[in-house]
């Protein structure tokens, strides 16, 4: 009976060799190659240990007996020096004076004084009170664009022009009609009748196409028929308009 349980076949005790053999041979190269510690690198590491530990602990102490010299109330205290503070005094500015006018004052009219629109400059605009440089400029400005003013109520037209200004200044002008420069209706070019401040493109455009089928527009009646034109235009271009 025990003869068959310790019976091994012919490959069962080959393993079994080669088991024994492989554990035999894992002891024997671990005996082999494990580097061995001498007594002496064991007191190496002992000694790196301790050389590592100490300045760590030296510096722990060296701090706490700052601390304790430095703590309020202990006898080695070292007296608090005074701050000392060096101040930067700015050298003063020297206050420079207002920057003069070039531009010496304009007299100004006297009340009662009238100049015509549509012949003054603006040096003659600028002594009415309450036009300066600004407003002399547009009024001439608007006046070139318009070929002269044919009524003072034109003035409210001008850019920036304000109700209190305008009742101001008008006691000191007056309108010469005469001295308007009128259009040529029947030979102006599109772009000169276009750049006036009373005509758009489109009506410009209808003088041209009626000049191309006529050859000649002979009053402005004949403008008011087109559907271009409204009363109110007809009634502001009459001044500007010349059938010749």
């Amino acid at each position: 009976m025990w003869k068959d349980f310790f019976y091994f076949s012919k490959r069962e005790r080959q393993g079994i060799l080669i088991l024994i053999v492989l554990i035999t041979g894992v002891f024997i190269g671990k005996f082999l190659f494990t580097p061995k510690v001498s007594p002496e690198n064991t007191s190496n590491i002992v000694e790196d240990t301790t050389f590592i530990k100490e300045p760590e602990q030296s510096y722990f102490r060296e701090n706490k007996r700052s601390y304790e010299r430095e703590k309020p109330g202990s006898s080695h205290s070292r007296p608090k020096q005074e701050e000392k503070r060096t101040y930067y005094q700015q050298p003063e500015k020297a206050v420079e004076p207002p920057p003069k006018n070039n531009y010496p004052p304009k007299e100004k009219f006297a009340a009662g004084t009238v100049i015509e629109l549509n012949a003054c400059d603006t040096n003659q605009l600028m002594k009415i009170p309450g036009i300066g440089i600004s407003f002399a400029k547009r009024i001439t400005s608007y006046r070139k664009l318009l070929g002269g003013y044919c009524r003072l109520q034109q003035l409210q037209e001008v850019y920036g022009m304000y109700e209190e200004l305008y009742d101001k200044i008008t006691p000191y002008l007056r309108v010469d009609t005469g001295l308007i420069q009128s259009i040529a209706v029947n030979s102006a070019s599109l772009d000169r009748l276009k750049s006036h401040p009373y005509f758009n493109f489109y009506q410009a455009k209808a003088i041209i196409e009626i000049r191309k089928k006529k050859g000649k527009i002979n009053s402005i009646n004949e403008l008011a028929m087109l559907e271009e034109f409204s009363e109110e235009d007809i009634e502001k271009m009459g001044h500007y308009l010349s059938f010749e």
